[in-house]
Protein backbone atom coordinates (compact mmCIF):
# COMPACT_ATOMS: atom_id res chain seq x y z
CA UNK A 1 0.00 0.00 0.00
CA UNK A 2 1.69 3.39 -1.21
CA UNK A 3 0.39 6.46 1.30
CA UNK A 4 0.63 9.48 -0.67
CA UNK A 5 0.82 12.80 0.67
CA UNK A 6 0.27 15.59 -1.95
CA UNK A 7 -0.01 19.45 -1.68
CA UNK A 8 -1.15 23.00 -4.05
CA UNK A 9 -2.56 25.79 -3.67
CA UNK A 10 -5.38 27.67 -4.66
CA UNK A 11 -6.18 31.24 -6.51
CA UNK A 12 -6.86 34.00 -4.02
CA UNK A 13 -10.39 34.47 -3.77
CA UNK A 14 -11.54 30.96 -4.27
CA UNK A 15 -11.63 28.93 -1.07
CA UNK A 16 -15.06 29.28 -0.44
CA UNK A 17 -16.02 27.75 -4.08
CA UNK A 18 -13.65 24.68 -3.71
CA UNK A 19 -14.58 24.08 -0.31
CA UNK A 20 -18.99 24.61 -1.73
CA UNK A 21 -17.52 22.10 -4.77
CA UNK A 22 -15.95 19.52 -2.54
CA UNK A 23 -19.04 19.59 -0.18
CA UNK A 24 -21.09 19.03 -3.28
CA UNK A 25 -18.66 16.85 -5.38
CA UNK A 26 -20.61 14.61 -8.14
CA UNK A 27 -21.70 10.99 -6.73
CA UNK A 28 -20.04 10.02 -10.48
CA UNK A 29 -17.00 11.09 -9.36
CA UNK A 30 -17.17 9.86 -6.13
CA UNK A 31 -17.60 6.30 -7.64
CA UNK A 32 -14.73 7.02 -9.92
CA UNK A 33 -12.25 7.56 -7.20
CA UNK A 34 -13.62 4.37 -5.60
CA UNK A 35 -13.31 2.49 -8.80
CA UNK A 36 -9.41 3.72 -9.38
CA UNK A 37 -8.22 2.05 -5.97
CA UNK A 38 -8.00 5.19 -3.66
CA UNK A 39 -8.56 5.03 -0.25
CA UNK A 40 -8.88 6.97 2.80
CA UNK A 41 -8.83 10.04 0.86
CA UNK A 42 -8.92 13.29 2.71
CA UNK A 43 -8.23 17.00 1.50
CA UNK A 44 -7.53 19.17 3.77
CA UNK A 45 -7.37 23.22 3.32
CA UNK A 46 -5.50 26.09 5.57
CA UNK A 47 -5.87 29.39 3.92
CA UNK A 48 -5.13 29.21 0.02
CA UNK A 49 -2.98 26.26 0.83
CA UNK A 50 -4.45 22.10 0.40
CA UNK A 51 -2.78 19.09 1.32
CA UNK A 52 -4.53 15.81 0.60
CA UNK A 53 -4.16 12.50 1.78
CA UNK A 54 -4.84 8.89 0.03
CA UNK A 55 -3.56 5.29 0.05
CA UNK A 56 -3.21 3.45 -3.50
CA UNK A 57 -2.00 0.34 -4.30
CA UNK A 58 -0.67 1.22 -7.37
CA UNK A 59 -0.21 5.26 -7.83
CA UNK A 60 0.65 4.60 -11.68
CA UNK A 61 -1.95 2.33 -12.19
CA UNK A 62 -4.71 4.78 -10.60
CA UNK A 63 -3.62 8.05 -12.97
CA UNK A 64 -3.53 5.74 -15.84
CA UNK A 65 -6.97 4.68 -15.06
CA UNK A 66 -8.28 7.94 -13.45
CA UNK A 67 -7.20 9.33 -17.04
CA UNK A 68 -9.23 7.22 -19.06
CA UNK A 69 -12.15 8.01 -17.37
CA UNK A 70 -14.53 10.88 -18.64
CA UNK A 71 -15.80 12.03 -15.70
CA UNK A 72 -12.75 11.98 -14.03
CA UNK A 73 -11.35 14.65 -16.96
CA UNK A 74 -14.70 16.86 -16.36
CA UNK A 75 -14.08 17.14 -12.82
CA UNK A 76 -10.38 18.34 -13.00
CA UNK A 77 -11.58 20.72 -15.90
CA UNK A 78 -14.01 22.05 -13.65
CA UNK A 79 -11.49 22.63 -10.81
CA UNK A 80 -8.65 23.89 -12.96
CA UNK A 81 -9.89 27.44 -12.27
CA UNK A 82 -9.49 27.23 -9.13
CA UNK A 83 -5.90 26.07 -8.89
CA UNK A 84 -2.88 28.16 -9.62
CA UNK A 85 -0.27 26.28 -10.20
CA UNK A 86 2.21 26.16 -12.78
CA UNK A 87 1.25 22.36 -14.53
CA UNK A 88 -2.48 21.79 -15.24
CA UNK A 89 -1.94 18.51 -16.05
CA UNK A 90 -0.31 17.74 -12.91
CA UNK A 91 -1.25 20.28 -10.52
CA UNK A 92 0.07 18.27 -7.37
CA UNK A 93 3.36 18.05 -5.90
CA UNK A 94 3.73 14.33 -3.79
CA UNK A 95 5.23 15.10 -0.68
CA UNK A 96 8.07 12.19 0.37
CA UNK A 97 7.25 10.21 3.41
CA UNK A 98 9.51 10.61 6.31
CA UNK A 99 8.08 9.20 9.18
CA UNK A 100 4.31 6.54 9.67
CA UNK A 101 3.55 4.80 12.89
CA UNK A 102 0.32 2.57 12.84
Amino acid sequence: MQRIGRWTKLKAGLEEEYVRTHREIWPEMKDVIAASGIRNYSVFIRGRELFSYFEVEDLQATYDFLEQQPIAQKWQSAMAHLMDVEDEVMPWQPIEEVFHLD
